[in-house]
Order: structure tokens, then C-alpha cells, then sequence
């Protein structure tokens, strides 16, 4: 399949809510991926209930090569499509650091995580910070005041920005840039 360090993680959007189908061939084909999910709360005959549902439709991760995905393209033609750098239209390769951030603040179960436009928050103005303690511990991201209240924001540039629920002060620890 390549050389390891052609490996990276890519994003892709998948059509038709074809999400679950592309996960089994990437398990099948022994691909690392990633579906971001939150929990929400639903009511059911009167009960509240907590249900995982996709935070993003249509937003499917993979590590792999571009061989490899070029493969998947030939397999399964205008499904799906990925995401490219602007200037290069090459795929865009998210950075690990950045991929591990993303997943660990998708991944908790929190039921404060909100998807944010990408032009709404512009994720440079706060302070860069890494969370030292409780279920975010060790993601990395940027301070903003959404609604009053202190939140992380972790994005994959040009993809997907998400605002976690409240983390007190005392959890983060001020980054360098």
C-alpha cells in the first residue's frame, strides 16, 4: 500500500448517507477511521434516553495513503468526495496532533460539544491551550466565550470546528504558539 510515511489522516465528505457502508469497507480493507459522534438527548415512550448520532452527517476520517484513495475513488466513483488544500487541490493531510485533539473531543460523550460554522468562530483570537485535567485532558485548542461561557475550540482547518461545554480555568494550561 506505500511507504508509512505516506500515511496521514484525510477527510471525506460521503454521499448519500453512505457513512456506515464506507466504515465496514475501511474495516474490511484493515483502514484506520474515524466517524465524529455526539450524544444527545431523546425522548422515547416518555423516557429520556441517550443516543450517539453522527456530529457531522457525512464526515468520515481514514488514515491511509493517496494511493489508497485513489483506489477507493476508482471503487466507488462520485460517492464521496475529499477534502482538498485550496491552493495545491491536492488532499488536504490533517496533522496527527491535530486529528487526536479532534477525536478526543468528539469521541467523550459530551453532551455540551456543538458543531460551529467554520466562519463563525475564528479560532486564533484566544489563547491556545491544552486541557491538563478531566474528560478533555490532554486536547489542544483554543479559548473562546461562546454565550458567556469559557469553551475549547478544536477545529480541522477548513473541515469542522467544535465547542465543547464549559472548562473551568483551572483545567488549562496556556500554550506557547
Amino acid at each position: 500500500m506505500g511507504n508509512l510515511k505516506e500515511f496521514g489522516w484525510f477527510a471525506v465528505n460521503v454521499f448519500f448517507n453512505r457513512v456506515t457502508r464506507m466504515s465496514s469497507i475501511l474495516s474490511e480493507d484493515d483502514i484506520q477511521h474515524y466517524v465524529p459522534m455526539r450524544t444527545v438527548e431523546v425522548f422515547r415512550d416518555g423516557q429520556k434516553v441517550y443516543e450517539k448520532k453522527q456530529l457531522v452527517t457525512s464526515l468520515l476520517f481514514l488514515k491511509c495513503t493517496p494511493h489508497y484513495l485513489q483506489l477507493l475513488k476508482e471503487r466507488f466513483g462520485d460517492a464521496f468526495y475529499v477534502y482538498s488544500d485550496i491552493e495545491t487541490k491536492k488532499p488536504r493531510i490533517i496533522p496527527d496532533k491535530e486529528m487526536e485533539s479532534f477525536k478526543l473531543v468528539t469521541s467523550v460523550g459530551d453532551l455540551g460539544l456543538e458543531l460551529l460554522p467554520e466562519g463563525l468562530v475564528e479560532c486564533k483570537i484566544g489563547d491556545h491551550v491544552r486541557v491538563i485535567d478531566g474528560v478533555f485532558k490532554g486536547a489542544e485548542g483554543y479559548v473562546k466565550r461562546i454565550q458567556g461561557r469559557k469553551r475549547l475550540i478544536v477545529s480541522i482547518e477548513g473541515i469542522a470546528v467544535v465547542a465543547t461545554s464549559y472548562i473551568p480555568r483551572s483545567f488549562l494550561q496556556k500554550l506557547e504558539d
